[in-house]
């Protein structure tokens, strides 16, 4: 029921998605299908932590191998999530809806999976961090840098699959790029300072 309601809800939004289409294509009766969810706000949101779960699954997956180096899990990481964009379109946009679907109940099952994977990024940003040595002040700080990756990678990936046509590897590297200096250059104590104003040296 909830890849078909995934697809329904994907190609149609959520006000022009049919409760009797997806029962029809589920196989199942429509009361049951408000018998389970409740709503078809219900329906969505379990569709969209549905599909976040499969996400967060298979870059688990990809970033936990052992012996990858640091920057290669990252890089897993993001092919991981520019091929689930690919095959699976329908539950991408379920699970990050754009407009008026982004607010409300609606969008609790997206912001419920931009938390999870902001948590994994995280974790993976810490052990990291902690491996470079870099001392616990510095690594409480990832963080931060994790929800801004999450909201970085939601960002790239919808643009990539409304607006490109290049691969998604190209995309990805783009992304890698992007955060991976940032991200390193903390590492390595290369900060960035804004000057001051009056010129003086400080």
């Amino acid at each position: 029921m909830l890849v078909v309601a995934a697809r329904e809800f994907g190609s149609h939004g959520f006000n022009a998605a049919s409760m009797e289409r997806i029962a029809a294509g589920a196989g199942v009766s429509k009361p049951m299908l408000y018998a389970y969810f409740e709503s078809k706000e219900g329906l969505f949101v379990a569709a969209a932590e549905s599909a976040g779960d499969r996400l967060r699954d298979r870059v688990r997956v990809a970033v936990e191998v052992p012996g990858l180096a640091a920057d290669q899990r990252l890089w897993a990481g993001f092919l991981e999530v520019f091929g689930f964009v690919e095959e699976h379109r329908d539950a991408w946009l379920v699970l990050y809806p754009g407009g008026d679907q982004a607010a409300g109940s609606v969008g609790a099952g997206a912001a419920r999976a931009r938390e999870a994977m902001a948590n994994l990024l995280a974790d993976l940003f810490a052990a990291t961090a902690t491996e470079a040595g870099m001392p616990p002040e510095a690594v409480a700080q990832t963080q931060m840098m994790a929800h801004a990756v999450t909201g970085a990678t939601i960002a790239s990936a919808s643009w990539w699959l409304d607006n490109s046509d290049e691969p998604k590897e190209a995309a990805a590297l783009r992304l890698m790029n992007l955060v991976w200096r940032g991200f390193e250059g903390l590492m390595g104590g290369h900060l960035w300072l804004p000057q001051p104003r009056d010129g003086s040296s400080g």
